[in-house]
């Protein structure tokens, strides 16, 4: 409770023109639905755990409006990009933040498959890729940021080649990252 009054005291006093929230995993929620007759899971390792927590962050951010809120995140062995909204069980709710979550550098994922199924039941992740590994790199400037979701080619070779798996954009006073 004491972090969560430090964090919401930061965003309403916050004057920068981006706010990054640096955190561990995907703060957006993450169905899982049963496959093949088996029943629906919750991810209990993030917020998905925690879901009066995420509220109350999510609540402290529309209250609170900092400019341009953008959440950064791992843990997950899949690069992800993903829309906060106000209420996160409801995707016509107001978009208040951006997501971005990278892989880690070597740990392998599931199969391509397990991703597809999983942004087909999570219309809010605007990208979920756990086919590579690498790391996220960010530019910003007054009127945006951009996201490079970087990969390396070969997590086995210390001079692998590394490019871009994936780009998004987010434009300062509009929260949801766009494909670049």
């Amino acid at each position: 409770v004491d972090q969560e009054r430090w964090l919401e005291r930061g965003l309403g006093s916050a004057t920068g023109r981006w706010n990054l929230i640096g955190q561990q995993t995907l703060l957006a929620p993450m169905a899982m639905p049963g496959r093949d007759g088996a029943p629906a899971r919750v991810r209990t390792d993030g917020w998905d755990g925690y879901p009066g927590a995420r509220q109350r962050l999510l609540d402290a951010i529309a209250a609170r409006r900092p400019r341009n809120p953008v959440v950064l995140g791992g843990d997950l062995h899949a690069f992800h990009a993903a829309d906060l909204h106000a209420k996160p069980d409801d995707p016509a709710s107001a978009i208040l933040a951006s997501e971005f979550v990278t892989t880690s550098i070597t740990s392998q994922a599931p199969g391509p498959d397990h991703f597809r199924w999983l942004q087909a039941a999570n219309p809010h992740l605007r990208h979920v890729d756990g086919r590579q590994r690498g790391y996220l790199r960010l530019t910003l400037s007054a009127n945006r940021l951009e996201a490079d979701l970087m990969a390396l080619d070969d997590v086995r070779r210390a001079e692998s080649d590394i490019g871009r798996q994936a780009g998004f954009v987010v434009e300062a006073g509009r929260p949801g990252p766009q494909p670049a």
